[in-house]
């Protein structure tokens, strides 16, 4: 394993184990709802590490992490890329140890969620759905949906109870029985959970603005997670989202429509990522310690990236370059504001970093998760501090020597090798017929070497 932005150790040791509701993993669930967001890499890896799964695992049983190195084909920064996806998305957990033997990881594989819980998932589903567009994620939720009553008939809960059908003894109910006991001892049950951080949405404004609005307030308070998700990556302010959550309501019983209310976002967005008004973090340079720091070169691409939302700042870059915002990188910002945290500013100025300093065509996970953890190390929490954290880079690499290239350095040892006479003849020499004298010493000499 690695530690966050580092690379996926060959010499450490691993071994795989499973949560107890591991038997619950569904393959088909796997490949159509979690592919399309992990990439080949990681789906490769959950099954690279599934297949060393064994019963009873023990600690002597431990593998180098290199043989999954080599069974990817991989590099161990896209590996760590991989790992760090399936960690995300809740398919392993990763913990670490140490013994005599050195340092070693155990990676235990969860269980997939159903389909219906899957589409639940706030984060889950919105990647899905800007991985495989509208028509696929719609076509998917039906399938999740493909066993329930199509209509919605008024129904009550006649079922029996436990207790109506089945006796227990009360004094094994007041005091759990010695074998149960012990075997609850060895068991954990882990839930899955993601946890996105404070949102500076502002709730009473939004709550203000739907009054008298045809909208349940509970349904918005269950799916807080998702309104402040969605926030947070696009730069909604609160009217906007106030005309949004409205078109995501079901005019039939005002009931809030998640899976409508992505739809909705999605759409406007890949539409005109900068047609709608965004609100920023009131953070500035001029409030901030570090804008003494700053250039005035600085402080203009400061004052830039906070007008900006995530998706709206790199939408710009790849207009003036000719490009687009792929899925894979509309994932890769959700992540760094629902998982990383970090600043919007400074997001834009990583994205800004990536794209219009280094000249790359896209943002590649691998090398976003190193910046951005290599700033949290360092306490990037906004847009000057992110800028500081380059400009500190630049001198640090500008003072250092640069690497010697091998091809520079490098040259091949001259191969002394001896020339037959023939070849230090002239052409007109080689070219010249051979006198009879010649002609019947050959013609002796391959007798000879007949009668031998």
């Amino acid at each position: 394993m690695v530690e966050h932005g580092g690379e996926f150790d060959p010499q450490a040791g691993f071994i795989v184990t499973a949560a107890s509701d591991f038997v619950n993993f569904n393959s088909t669930t796997l490949t159509t709802f979690y592919q399309p967001i992990l990439g080949p890499t990681a789906f490769s890896l959950f099954y690279a590490l599934k297949a060393q799964l064994v019963a009873n695992p023990t600690m002597g049983e431990r593998r180098l992490q290199s043989n999954i190195i080599r069974q990817l084909n991989a590099g161990s920064g896209q590996v760590a890329g991989a790992l760090h996806r399936l960690e995300a998305v809740g398919l392993v957990t990763t913990l670490r140890g140490h013994d005599d033997l050195g340092t070693f990881y155990v990676y235990r594989l969860q269980s997939t969620l159903t389909p219906a819980a899957f589409i639940d998932d706030d984060l889950l589903s919105v990647l899905l759905l800007e991985a495989v567009g509208e028509d696929r994620f719609t076509r998917l939720a039906k399938e999740a949906q493909r066993f329930q009553l199509a209509s919605h008939p008024q129904l009550t809960n006649v079922s029996h109870h436990f207790l109506d059908e089945f006796h227990v003894a009360s004094r094994s109910v007041l005091s759990t029985p010695t074998p149960i006991q012990n075997a609850r001892r060895h068991q954990s049950v882990e839930g899955k959970s993601r946890n996105t951080g404070q949102s500076d949405f502002d709730w009473p404004t939004l709550y203000e603005l739907l009054a008298g609005q045809p909208v349940i307030k509970k349904d918005l308070e269950d799916h807080q997670q998702l309104i402040e998700v969605e926030h947070e990556l696009y730069g909604i302010d609160e009217p906007t989202m106030k005309k949004m959550l409205l078109k995501a309501v079901n005019l039939a019983d005002n009931h809030f429509d998640p899976a409508k209310f992505k739809r909705v976002v999605a759409s406007t967005y890949r539409q005109a990522a900068t047609t709608i008004p965004t609100q920023t973090k009131t953070t500035t340079a001029n409030h901030d310690p570090a804008a003494g720091q700053l250039t005035s070169k600085d402080q203009l691409l400061l004052a830039s990236v906070v007008k900006y939302a995530p998706i709206d700042f790199l939408q710009s870059l790849k207009e003036q370059t000719g490009g687009y915002v792929t899925a894979s990188e509309r994932h890769i910002l959700t992540h760094l504001v629902a998982d990383v945290k970090l600043d919007a500013a400074a997001i834009n100025i990583l994205s800004w970093y990536i794209i219009a300093d280094l000249g790359n065509p896209t943002l590649k996970a691998n090398f976003v998760d190193a910046i951005a953890n290599s700033w949290l190390k360092a306490g990037v929490h906004d847009g000057p501090s992110a800028l500081l954290q380059l400009k500190a880079f630049a001198q640090q690499r500008a003072a250092g020597q640069p690497a010697k290239r091998r091809s520079s350095n490098y040259r091949r040892p001259k191969i002394e090798e001896k020339m037959p006479e023939w070849s230090k003849k002239s052409q007109q020499e080689r070219n010249q017929k051979a006198s009879k004298e010649e002609v019947q010493a050959i013609q002796q000499m391959l007798a000879k070497r007949k009668q031998q």
